[in-house]
């Protein structure tokens, strides 16, 4: 039987395209805004990061900061984070939290020229890979709690006003 580990590590990039494609139609069929949203966010990096390298090539700068990469985690943290603060689930923070341990990968790439290329390169990368299986769980968990309880909102709304505030001031203050 052959080591599985070379397997994996040779084929990951396809095999997590083709997770990230079944959790996106997972999404789809079973989920509401917030995990759409979200499966739209992962997808957004996975297709900046494919056109990215078709314009500027195949290869990955992990001296230095990668400029490219930094963008596309920066824009994809702003969404994620967005996402986070508006959805009615908890996951969601859980995905922004991800995506800002993949941008600071590339602060402290630049920060200190010291650090190890192989430590940039998981720090920026290896995150993905745990928020594709997050948004599993979280729509897995989304569809739970429909089956379960019905429908819920999907999104924070403001709260009501205190009643503190609503009382009438009294004559003496």
């Amino acid at each position: 039987m052959p080591e599985l580990l070379p397997l994996v590590i040779e084929y990951r990039d396809e095999a997590q395209k083709i997770a990230l494609l079944a959790i996106v139609a997972a999404t789809w069929r079973w989920g509401a805004g917030p995990e759409r949203l979200s499966a739209l966010a992962l997808l957004y990096i996975v297709a900046v990061h494919q056109a990215y390298h078709a314009v500027f090539g195949p290869g990955v700068t992990l001296a230095e900061i990668d400029l490219g990469h930094a963008a596309i985690d920066g824009t994809a943290c702003i969404a994620m984070l967005a996402i986070a603060a508006s959805a009615n689930r908890m996951y969601t923070l859980w995905l922004g939290a991800l995506q800002i341990i993949a941008v600071q990968a590339h602060i402290a790439r630049d920060l200190e020229s010291g650090i190890s290329p192989l430590a940039y390169a998981i720090m920026q990368a290896t995150p993905f890979y745990v928020q594709i299986a997050v948004l599993a769980v979280g729509t897995w968990l989304h569809r739970k709690r429909v089956r379960t309880f019905g429908s819920y909102r999907s999104w924070r709304t403001s709260s009501a006003r205190s009643r503190a505030l609503a009382r009438p001031s009294s004559p003496n203050g």
